[in-house]
């Protein structure tokens, strides 16, 4: 997203429903390195938003790869000099919606008044990334 909001990309990355091997993570996690660096190259990213995480007894299962991933794509930003901000859940929901506990849905609309969008974003995850960006930008 460039600092006036025009979306200059978003999507979410994909994999297969079965549940990946200890070795299939690795290089599941070299592949989101590679892409996340093909991105910054090519579009000079100067502040990346993450999500703040928080696991339930319900989402331990990915609770090593995730940590495990956010650290790595943490290091490649702090290398390239690129500011990281964090958020939680609550907090986009909050700054987009005006309540932390609103409903998916809702976020994917107000993305979609925000942006100008003609349709929902396909996934929740794009909107909330997008939802992230945005408030990136609005936020010092």
């Amino acid at each position: 997203m460039k600092p006036d909001n025009t979306i200059v990309d978003a999507g979410i990355l994909l994999q297969d429903q079965k549940s990946p091997t200890r070795e299939d993570q690795f290089t599941r996690i070299i592949q989101i390195y590679d892409f996340f660096e093909k991105l910054i190259k090519k579009h000079k990213i100067q502040t990346m938003c993450m999500e703040k995480l928080f696991f339930t007894k319900f989402n331990q299962n990915n609770a090593e790869f995730v940590y495990g991933l956010r650290g790595t794509l943490m290091m490649l930003f702090l290398k390239h000099n690129i500011k990281i901000k964090e958020l939680t859940p609550i907090e986009v929901k909050k700054y987009i919606t005006g309540t932390g506990k609103a409903e998916k849905h809702l976020v994917q609309k107000m993305v979609m008044k925000i942006f100008g969008l003609q349709e929902m974003p396909e996934y929740n995850d794009a909107a909330d990334a997008l939802a992230m960006a945005y408030i990136a930008n609005k936020i010092k």
